[in-house]
């Protein structure tokens, strides 16, 4: 029998985490659909803090009619703007102008855009209150408030071409590793955060429907559960 040597088994991978929301028009059903949206907002409670060495994301991205999209989230080791790597708040769009803020920088890879990314030590068994909403003149403004202490954290804000309009009806939560290759999938630190459900323009309208599904990986670790006002994204096993 013939015998292969030097063959390498595929590296493991890790099924990512979505929910995917669907929206209303809101109170004026014209304007909403010619406009779109003005904000969303949502909490996010990360349960567990991976440790300092891990490389996850969670995040809420959004569509804007009639241009691209972008996201608003946390992050366990993130590329800060300063060029330290640690916890952070990131706001980003893609094909954007300009930014401002205290931490703005061009972004690449997936596409290019701005990103605006704050220094922000969240604390696990603490709820963050996220939001994006829009000021005029084509800007749009992110902000994360601390739900324990009510402070509230200016993430920057966003500049976007004059023809795009508002938030389309479509969002999506979701949670990415993104990390180096795995030898295990018990490598994966363990991660479970809780999203809540999100609302629109100050509260006036909430999701109509969401769909939850993972990404294609081999790592059987990755969990989804439907809660009373949210939902829980795992990924890993508990150590």
């Amino acid at each position: 029998m013939a015998t292969f040597k030097g063959l390498r088994r595929p590296r493991p991978t890790p099924c990512g985490t979505y929910t995917e929301w669907r929206w209303p028009p809101s109170t004026s059903f014209a304007r909403t659909l010619l406009a779109g949206y003005t904000s969303f907002e949502h909490t996010l409670l990360p349960e567990t803090d991976p440790g300092p060495d891990s490389t996850y994301f969670w995040a809420h991205q959004f569509r804007l009619i009639g241009g691209e999209g972008g996201y608003i989230g946390l992050q366990t080791k993130g590329n800060r703007a300063d060029g330290s790597l640690g916890k952070m708040a990131i706001f980003s769009i893609w094909d954007a102008e300009e930014a401002a803020g205290p931490g703005t920088t061009r972004f690449s890879g997936e596409g290019t855009g701005w990103s605006c990314r704050i220094p922000y030590l969240w604390q696990p068994g603490r709820a963050y209150a996220m939001k994006v909403s829009t000021p005029g003149g084509g800007w749009w403004a992110a902000k994360v408030r601390d739900e324990v202490t009510g402070v509230i954290s200016e993430i920057g804000g966003i500049r976007v071409p004059g023809h795009w309009r508002n938030l389309d009806s479509w969002s999506v939560m979701w949670t990415e590793y993104y990390g180096p290759p795995l030898n295990a999938c018990s490598d994966l630190a363990y991660s479970s955060v809780v999203f809540g459900t999100p609302t629109a323009n100050d509260g006036e309208a909430k999701p109509a429907g969401s769909h939850s599904h993972l990404s294609e990986g081999t790592c059987e670790t990755s969990h989804i559960e439907a809660l009373a006002g949210g939902v829980r994204h795992q990924m890993g096993m508990p150590g």
